[in-house]
């Protein structure tokens, strides 16, 4: 593994196995794969040459589509540097792209039924046979804070089965597990060697006991397993007895090094992608 372990963050689906895994390292290289979580299957999509906010990404129930924001940051980047874009999953190749020129708003989520809601994207889209819009602007909490996209995404983790207590900043997150125990999330801002905005996680036990949780990037629980990004890695771990082990490494990621995949239904030639 790398001497510093890329960091992953996962977008589950509301309402089947498949998720996507955003892997970031080094510093604003970001790798897009999927993963089925019953069969463990990881599948790469594509890398972007840039930064993919995690909290503004949402995979559709099915887990054919993806919007996410993301940007370069570069005001000479065709899309202004920031931009909002829907893809088929795993790939990052836009079938719909909003360009923005700031961080403001921007990524969106999916209705239970597949309906895809933009996060404040100016501008028209046409609808397609393939992505179904949301034209309802209260489906989803909308929010313009350049960081920390707070509301929408709690909302989405409700959606899959997290309680929710607090607001913006002060979200909380928990999903219950068993004897009493629950996973609990929260933001903290400045952590060493993470975003200026990221998750912390802990489990808690009714009776007052808790486990501090610092190297977890991104945990929750499917199909009644407890499943955990950390250091690099993505792998199933079990509590038994007030104690964490690992029960089995799903994936390393830590020698992963960037490659330029074309997206297979990217019709552009060789040429246009390189601009």
């Amino acid at each position: 593994m790398a001497l510093t372990p890329p960091r992953l963050f996962v977008v589950p689906a509301a309402g089947s196995a498949h998720a996507m895994i955003l892997r970031r390292g080094p510093a604003r290289q970001v790798a897009a794969l999927g993963w089925n979580r019953d069969t463990d299957e990881v599948t790469l999509g594509q890398w972007l040459k840039g930064r993919i906010y995690e909290f503004r990404c949402d995979l559709s129930p099915d887990g054919r589509h993806f919007v996410y924001f993301a940007g370069t940051g570069d005001p000479d980047h065709p899309s202004g540097g920031w931009w909002t874009a829907v893809s088929r999953a795993p790939y990052l190749h836009a079938l719909h792209f909003f360009p923005k020129s700031d961080t403001w708003s921007g990524g969106g989520a999916f209705t239970p039924d597949g309906e895809c809601w933009l996060n404040g994207s100016t501008g028209a889209w046409e609808a397609s046979s393939e992505i179904r819009f949301c034209t309802d602007p209260a489906a989803f909490p909308h929010s313009t804070d350049g960081f920390w996209m707070g509301e929408l995404y709690a909302t989405r983790m409700e959606l899959r089965g997290w309680a929710r207590t607090g607001t913006g900043y002060d979200v909380v997150l928990r999903k219950p597990l068993a004897d009493g125990w629950a996973l609990r999330w929260w933001v903290e801002t400045g952590q060493k060697n993470r975003a200026l905005v990221a998750g912390r996680y802990a489990l808690e036990h009714s009776a007052g006991a808790g486990i501090d949780l610092p190297d977890w990037e991104w945990a929750d629980l499917w199909q009644g397993e407890l499943q955990v990004a950390e250091k690099g890695q993505l792998k199933a771990v079990a509590l038994e007895n007030g104690r964490l082990r690992d029960t089995r490494l799903i994936r390393d990621f830590g020698d992963m090094e960037f490659e330029a995949i074309a997206a297979p239904y990217d019709t552009r030639s060789t040429r246009e992608r390189s601009r």
